[in-house]
């Protein structure tokens, strides 16, 4: 039988000394280009907060474009160009209707440690010029960065959208070890049979598609809806469901179900916790994901790297507010 793997842990991202240059930015003076980002994001009371963007705003979509420089010579950080534009999107289409507006931000670009789920995350954090707005994002590795809240809580997104940011020219990854470190221990305590329920809206990723045999062709987007199940009195883990909608092929929902328990280990942390899905007998294909915390979890390619999406989608799941 073949299993479908799900890799859940809590991601140490690496250092900030990568070179990287995009030939679609010019630097200043003595600075060269980290990395460009993109995004599309909710906007909704959190991050209309963040942005200092009034509370009655009707906004539904926002659109990063977020620069990062850094020292030419010793690869420091240095500052940061970030061109956010919010309002409602227009259906039908990627692009806004009309009235949205844009907030253009620079400043200085810092690193720290620490979230509240890993005190050894490394954490970006911008400081605008001549504005009060302070930003901050958590780095899972070299190429995303994901949106914290003002208490360094990972931003929860919708089906539609996360908070994590793509780089545009994704670099490949360091052979540096991540160090994972969780104050949780999945599965979560809870009464309830439904240990998790996790939306998200991802790129046409052959996987995804390969999953229930569909071809590239006329496929936009991908919705998924992971469910995660438990005995209800021992909380070990029990079943899974998968749910996959290929936008642009109909509306038909396709369900993958099978068994999950838990394991070890990543090739970059062998004390990583693993949550392992086995579909049901018959059904081939391996997924895995990394867990940023109890409540994100982020696609993982077929060899166990971060998956980088595009301006409008991303491989992160959310978990569903109650």
């Amino acid at each position: 039988m073949k299993q479908v793997k799900l890799f859940l842990t809590v991601a140490l991202p690496v250092c900030f000394a990568i070179t990287n240059s995009c030939s679609q930015t010019t630097a200043p003076g003595n600075l060269s280009v980290h990395g460009v980002f993109t995004a599309s994001t909710p906007c909704d009371d959190v991050s209309k907060a963040l942005l200092k963007i009034p509370a009655g705003t009707n906004c539904e979509l926002m659109k990063w474009n977020l620069t990062l420089y850094q020292d030419s010579k010793s690869l420091a950080p240095s500052i940061y160009k970030l061109i956010c534009k919010y309002g409602l999107p227009k259906q039908g289409t990627r692009d806004f209707m009309e009235g949205a507006e844009t907030i253009e931000l620079k400043g200085k670009l810092t690193i720290n440690k620490g979230i509240n789920e890993n005190t050894q995350a490394v954490v970006y954090t911008l400081n605008a010029e001549n504005s009060p707005v302070s930003l901050s994002f958590l780095q899972p590795d070299q190429n995303l960065l994901h949106l914290l809240d003002a208490n360094k809580r990972l931003m929860i997104g919708n089906g539609a959208w996360s908070y994590t940011l793509n780089r545009i020219d994704p670099v490949p990854l360091s052979s540096a070890k991540f160090s994972m470190q969780t104050t949780s221990a999945p599965p979560i305590a809870t009464d309830s049979l439904i240990v998790g329920v996790f939306d998200g809206r991802t790129p046409c990723n052959p996987a995804l598609r390969e999953l229930n045999g569909i071809s590239a062709t006329s496929c936009q987007i991908i919705k998924c809806r992971l469910t995660l199940y438990q005995d209800i009195k021992t909380h070990e883990p029990k079943t899974f469901q998968l749910q996959t909608i290929y936008v642009g092929k109909g509306d038909t929902r396709y369900t993958s179900t099978g068994k999950w328990k838990m394991s070890k280990g990543t090739k970059t942390d062998p004390e990583a916790i693993v949550y392992q899905l086995e579909r049901d007998l018959g059904k081939p294909q391996t997924l895995e994901f990394i867990k940023a915390d109890d409540n994100i979890l982020f696609l993982l390619d077929k060899d166990r790297n971060f998956m980088v999406g595009n301006d409008y989608s991303s491989y992160t799941l959310n978990r569903v507010k109650k």
